[in-house]
């Protein structure tokens, strides 16, 4: 038996980094600070239910999105039944315009004209919509892929946007998950007041600048184009939208006063641009979220793609809304469903608990595998204490959150990796009871229990899979460390295990395994 020089150095190299990675999250923050730099932020994280923190799950306006859909999908019919006359499209004569929650219909008038219709209805959406005839009259609907496609999309980028204005906050480790169609999950570690951060992710937004409706403020005679929001009437046509942002920070006025810059696209640029050289001595008014933020007279043109928003700001205000502004508007409104605080007591309560009953389970099986094993079980434990270290060393590279139930998957490790030392240790027995030496039981022992080790870890990693990918917040950190706990195992009792018991037959001092 020769003992592979390669094999020995790639498991003090794979025991080393391990221990590296681990030993920071054992001590204080003060002695962290002497670590050297790359060591300091491999911490491993604490879930909310052991750091303690916020807990708020928001839902999203699912249903609120594919109504305006359907409002835009209206006007589109609009203009597309009236033909675009710079192409010399023709006019495709129409009636009962009409739209609900789920579906807009129109009457054609020429029975010639409706397959011309549908092919510019069709190429307006882009091929997303069904259409149903019934006489003259169209009813045309999203398809069940495209209502799929606009709810994934809604919630997908509304978990984007509520990430980026967490990770403004400063919040370490924040997790942000998805949760059944319309749900977000958000957990914050650390966080014991949750208000501000509600007010911040839960705003969507959305802001536009229109004109004030002059003449419409002076006379009282409101046009069907104009509309009254917080008692000034703006134009309802969006002379600048906010998606053209690229960039808000907070400034301060020549009074000193808090104030929130806005920088545009070129798109958005151009836009403001024409919006303040056609209305100079006029207002234009800036709306947040259905409420107009601010109606300034506009003094001159500004071109650069640059202004400035003035206010009764405090400085937090002011920080918060250049930081929604920068992490962009939600697509739908978010309403906070559930909210709960675990106490930092609690979390630390529940650290002591877990760790103890870990560690107690680790003692019973470290004297229990000695007792019954003798020297192969004192091997059996070396590798244990290995697979451990592997598991919070695997947590820490990787960033992954140490949950309570992760601790119970931990405790669920240690009995489940010394199952598999316990296969290869009956094997061994079985062979040296046939009288092979110490050599060849090793050989014979971990060839024979191999498959079944194989076996039972493979179908475990793949249930410990689905429970990660289809499960959420205590299941998912279960999870983490299962699938964690099994791949250490693996590589521990197969590769470690059989290398130290290799180089104990090397030694020459056993001819025969002793069980």
């Amino acid at each position: 038996m020769k003992i592979s020089k390669t094999k020995l150095f790639t498991i003090s190299i794979i025991m080393i980094v391990a221990i590296i990675l681990v030993i920071p999250t054992f001590l204080t923050e003060e002695q962290r600070l002497h670590l050297p730099e790359y060591m300091q932020d491999s911490e491993i994280s604490l879930g909310l239910d052991l750091k303690g923190g916020a807990y708020i799950l928001l839902e999203a306006d699912i249903d609120g999105v594919i109504k305006e859909r359907y409002t835009m999908l209206k006007d589109t019919l609009r203009k597309e039944l009236r033909g675009d006359k710079s192409n010399n499209q023709k006019m495709i004569p129409y009636s009962n315009l009409t739209g609900v929650a789920n579906s807009v219909s129109v009457v054609i008038k020429n029975s010639d004209d409706i397959a011309e219709a549908k092919k510019r209805i069709k190429n307006a959406t882009s091929n997303e919509v069904e259409i149903d005839t019934t006489d003259n009259k169209l009813k045309i609907y999203y398809s069940s892929e495209a209502i799929s496609k606009i709810k994934t999309d809604v919630l997908s980028n509304s978990i984007e946007i509520v990430r980026r204005r967490v990770d403004s906050l400063g919040n370490k480790e924040p997790s942000i998950q998805k949760q059944g169609e319309n749900r977000i999950m958000v957990q914050l570690p650390g966080v014991d007041n949750p208000d501000r951060v509600k007010e911040l992710i839960g705003k969507t937004a959305k802001m536009t600048f229109h004109e004030v409706d002059e003449e419409a403020m002076q006379t009282g005679h409101i046009s069907i184009d104009s509309e009254v929001i917080d008692g000034i009437v703006i134009k309802k046509k969006i002379a600048v939208n906010g998606d053209t942002l690229t960039d808000s920070r907070v400034a301060y006025d020549r009074n000193g006063r808090p104030a929130v810059t806005t920088t545009f696209n070129t798109v958005g640029a151009k836009s403001f641009a024409k919006l303040t050289e056609d209305n100079v001595g006029k207002r234009f008014a800036i709306v947040l979220d259905g409420r107009v933020l601010s109606a300034p007279v506009i003094q001159e043109a500004i071109t650069g793609g640059y202004g400035q928003i003035t206010g009764s700001f405090t400085t937090q205000q002011a920080n918060d809304l250049s930081t929604m502004l920068r992490s962009g508007a939600l697509p739908t409104e978010l309403t906070v469903v559930e909210e709960r605080t675990v106490g930092a007591g609690l979390g630390a309560d529940s650290i002591h608990k877990g760790s103890f009953a870990s560690i107690l389970g680790l003692i019973i099986v470290l004297v229990f595998m000695v007792l019954t094993y003798g020297v192969l079980g004192i091997f059996s434990d070396i590798v244990l204490i290995f697979n451990i270290i592997l598991i919070f060393a695997g947590l820490a590279l990787t960033g992954a959150t140490l949950t309570l139930p992760g601790i119970a998957g931990i405790a669920l490790n240690i009995g489940m990796a010394v199952d598999a030392n316990i296969l290869i240790f009956e094997r061994m027995r079985e062979e040296a009871r046939n009288g092979m030496s110490a050599i060849k039981s090793i050989e014979s022992g971990f060839a024979n229990a191999l498959s079944a080790i194989m076996d039972s870890n493979i179908t475990t990693l793949a249930s410990g899979l689905i429970l990660f990918q289809f499960g959420t917040g205590s299941i998912k950190g279960f999870a983490v460390t299962l699938i964690m706990g099994i791949i250490a195992s693996l590589f521990t009792n197969i590769t470690c295990l059989k290398f130290i018991m290799e180089l104990w037959a090397k030694t020459g001092k056993t001819k025969k395994v002793d069980l």
